[in-house]
């Protein structure tokens, strides 16, 4: 009698602890569902962060843009020591939505490898490429459509916000969303529509769940920017920007990744300009940093992760030179109002050509 009472007892105890597995695995998964963790992983390494490609198709700037991608993703890969990885925060192409803008994302896509999914900045498929959209990915008819069914397929239903794990180290993707037109001064020096309260709400979930030693942001509009002589923050999220800043204080985010204004800047909370390079984060409170972009000039930066710290470096770029660079001379040489008109202009002349050739 006593031995079938130890073995009852012996069965409950197993169910339950079967059953306290499963829930384990389930809550696992539920948790895990946004977050990637790469494989292979270093404590020691660097990544590579570059910004608004602006790429178009060869038929609307003779090839150039691809061709700045191309050079930065050479250069980069060819460095006997190589990154880990490759961000890209927004503005991948000129224009992303309609026919034209399609072709846009595939001469974007025409730069990179694919494998299972993923794209990788190297034939060998060893240097994996995460991206976030830019304002001008949404333009002109405000989505990203084409952004979901060329670049990320994968992230959709998270509202392309997603986290990717290496090492002792995650980061945070999140949109800036699209041009914000509510107020009409805005029009002038384009603000992101910024980050809406559920973004808030999954980024304090995430970072307060978070178990990695380093935290980094990645978007594409600053948080954080110089002020004109009347006080005014330019080209910034327009919603949730201080609870942003906050939330980043207050979990300890090393690093808020962005690009947009086409400069290269850090600040930190307080908008103190920083310019001692290369900067150890682990002596900072959250930093704040612009990487130029990959349009007017050819850019990247390296962030390196050593043992404890993270070491932000100074923008590199990269010289060529392009003879039939002609419509990248006019952009670079205007105002974002005209720039933009010019840019709307061009794309609906393209699309009604578009319209006339091809058929649907």
């Amino acid at each position: 009698m006593k031995k079938l009472k130890t073995w009852f007892f012996s069965l409950f105890i197993i169910i339950i602890l079967t059953i306290s597995a499963t829930s384990t695995v389930v809550l696992s998964k539920n948790i895990m569902k946004s977050i990637e963790t790469c494989k292979g992983f270093s404590n020691n390494f660097y990544f590579v962060h570059v910004t608004d490609t602006h790429v178009m198709d060869d038929k609307f700037d003779n090839g150039f843009s691809k061709m700045r991608l191309r050079s930065v993703l050479e250069n980069v890969t060819s460095f006997e020591e190589k990154p880990a990885f490759v961000v890209i925060t927004g503005d991948l192409v000129e224009w992303g939505s309609s026919r034209s803008g399609a072709l846009n994302y595939q001469t974007f896509l025409d730069c990179f490898y694919e494998k299972d999914n993923q794209l990788y900045a190297d034939k060998g498929c060893s240097i994996p490429v995460y991206m976030t959209p830019g304002n001008h990915d949404y333009f002109w008819e405000n989505n990203l459509d084409n952004y979901h069914t060329y670049v990320d397929k994968n992230h959709i239903a998270d509202e392309d916000r997603y986290i990717i794990v290496y090492g002792d180290v995650s980061l945070f993707f999140m949109d800036s969303g699209a041009n914000y037109l509510k107020e009409p001064y805005t029009w002038f020096h384009p603000y992101g529509d910024g980050l809406f309260d559920d973004d808030i709400a999954w980024l304090e979930e995430q970072l307060s769940t978070c178990k990695t030693t380093h935290k980094i942001v990645l978007m594409h509009h600053p948080a954080v920017n110089v002020r004109d002589d009347s006080g005014v923050m330019y080209d910034v999220i327009a919603r949730n920007r201080m609870r942003f800043i906050s939330l980043c204080e207050e979990y300890d985010v090393d690093l808020v990744l962005t690009g947009h204004t086409h400069c290269s800047r850090v600040f930190d909370a307080d908008e103190n300009l920083l310019e001692s390079y290369p900067f150890n984060c682990s002596e900072y409170s959250t930093l704040f940093v612009q990487t130029d972009d990959c349009k007017e000039g050819v850019h990247y930066r390296n962030i390196t992760v050593v043992d404890d710290d993270i070491w932000l470096e100074k923008c590199e770029e990269i010289k060529i030179k392009h003879p039939h660079d002609k419509s990248a001379v006019f952009i670079r040489g205007s105002t974002s109002i005209y720039k933009n008109i010019y840019l709307y202009i061009l794309y609906w002349v393209i699309n009604y050509s578009l319209n006339k050739t091809i058929q649907p």
